[in-house]
């Protein structure tokens, strides 16, 4: 959901960028990786104690592991967004 956000800011966003030097696009793609990673490992966490008791224990290591490997990918694929966006601005001045 983070990412799905942040790629809709993404279209809206550079034109804020190009009248300010805030950018705000790569701060919010930023932010976004930070939270996808603090979910990630709020999942891994939290996924043995919260466990259905009559599911197996590999059921719920491999939804954990799934879990926490979706929101590495999210982490680097919003990081990369962050950083293109501070390289490259794509204003013409």
């Amino acid at each position: 959901m983070i990412w799905a956000v942040n790629m809709q800011l993404g279209q809206i966003l550079p034109y804020v960028d190009c009248r300010s030097t805030l950018h705000v696009s790569a701060i919010i793609s930023l932010a976004g990786a930070i939270l996808t990673a603090l979910s990630g490992v709020a999942s891994w966490s939290c996924a043995r104690r919260l466990g259905v008791a009559s599911a197996p224990a590999h059921t719920i290591d491999f939804a954990r592991a799934v879990s926490a490997l979706s929101a590495c990918l999210f982490t680097f694929a919003l990081a990369m967004q962050g950083v293109a966006s501070l390289v490259l601005t794509g204003c013409e001045r």
